[in-house]
């Protein structure tokens, strides 16, 4: 079966999107100063027995909500709205856009009055009872007009909660713009993860090839000049050499497996990896172990990887003396935690956009976490990373 391919699939850039909704939501509050006050008044006819009306006003308005606001009722609109609830909404309808057609008009006339008055180089008058302010146009033009209109952005954000707040009280709602949104970041994310493997296959490589390649060239030419070597004494001690150089290349490789995936994580789970990271730290790490047992695998694993590359860079570059690792589950907003800190007494100054911390990061928004980087200078530095899971 072949696979579509979806790579050609591309949302719109994150400012001209919120522009295309904002001027949605615009639109949409205005013309509920229109609808609401329809369904208010179809609403009492409604209730003195003529339904008519009522019904068409009804779908126009979840028309509005739909094609505005992207609000989809998950139960039919029609047994939703009665006329009793029908005139809250056309209420609340009404009075957001009673405000936002004033609002608008405010902003027309700034604009407009400050544009005409920069094209005949007059300042604009602000007059009070007790004094009067004379500025220069344009400074007005831009200040007050832009601030206008990002006020204007921000009321309409608030029209939509208020009116999806409101429906919400009688039945479930999605939102597709939140869908949209969601969709959005899930594409970075995935690009995130194909930076993340990448960078881990450089480490890999690097770790193979300046440690464990050059061990096996130094092993392989002891072992060729104890082979040619004519007395059997000065074969013997190069035969030992050679002996010692594998055992020691049998641990170096054992240490890259372990850097890849620890074992473990499989046989004993989270806790006891992390432990046999502190064991190996050169500096004392204290461990506290809350979480618990039963986290998915893929939850541990980045645990695990973020505990262990944070200790890597405490002992390379804070200056610490020690260091501790906090874990423990959580329960946000009806989200199960996995809450993963650590923390060290080093000097500070830490690079949250840095490579490392950047991998980290990537690595656990491909699991719809974050993780979050304190560190003032003179320290203390505290890594916080929170991964959700079922």
């Amino acid at each position: 079966m072949r696979l579509p391919d979806l790579s050609g699939i591309q949302l719109p850039r994150e400012p001209v999107r919120l522009v295309r909704r904002s001027l949605r939501h615009v639109v949409g509050t205005v013309l509920g100063l229109l609808l609401g006050t329809l369904l208010v008044l179809t609403a009492v006819l409604a209730l003195l027995r003529w339904h008519g009306p009522y019904a068409r006003v009804r779908r126009w308005e979840l028309w509005r909500q739909k094609r505005f606001y992207r609000l989809h009722l998950e139960t039919d609109g029609t047994a939703v709205l009665g006329a009793r609830r029908g005139i809250l909404v056309g209420l609340v309808a009404g009075g957001l856009g009673y405000v936002m057609f004033d609002l608008l008009l405010l902003v027309l006339g700034i604009v407009l009055g400050s544009l005409q008055q920069t094209l005949l180089g007059r300042p604009v008058m602000f007059t009070f009872d007790l004094w009067v302010i004379s500025r220069p146009a344009l400074p007005v033009l831009l200040i007050f007009g832009t601030s206008s209109l990002l006020a204007t952005a921000v009321y309409a954000e608030v029209a939509v909660a208020v009116q999806a707040a409101l429906l919400r009280c009688w039945s479930p709602v999605v939102r597709e713009d939140a869908l949209e949104s969601r969709i959005s970041r899930l594409l970075t994310t995935r690009r995130g993860v194909v930076v993340a493997i990448d960078d881990e296959r450089r480490r890999i490589e690097r770790d193979l090839h300046d440690g464990v390649q050059q061990n096996v060239v130094s092993l392989s030419v002891t072992l060729a000049r104890a082979r040619r070597a004519a007395e059997p004494q000065r074969s013997a001690e190069l035969l030992e050499a050679a002996h010692t150089q594998s055992q020691a290349l049998i641990e170096e490789v054992r240490q890259v497996a372990w850097r890849v995936y620890p074992n473990a994580l499989d046989e004993h789970g989270l806790a006891s990896a992390i432990d046999e990271v502190a064991a190996t730290s050169p500096l004392p790490v204290q461990v506290d172990h809350r979480a618990q047992d039963d986290l998915p695998q893929a939850v541990q694993s980045a645990a695990y990887f973020v505990a262990r590359e944070a200790l890597t860079n405490i002992v390379k570059h804070a200056g610490a003396s020690s260091a501790r690792i906090s874990l423990s589950t959580q329960e946000h907003s009806g989200r199960r935690l996995l809450h993963l800190e650590v923390h060290d007494d080093g000097t500070g100054g830490a690079d949250p956009e840095g490579g490392g911390l950047q991998g980290l990061a990537r690595r656990v928004a491909a699991l719809d976490g974050s993780v979050h980087v304190s560190s003032p200078p003179g320290g203390p530095t505290v890594i916080t990373t929170e991964i959700p899971y079922e």
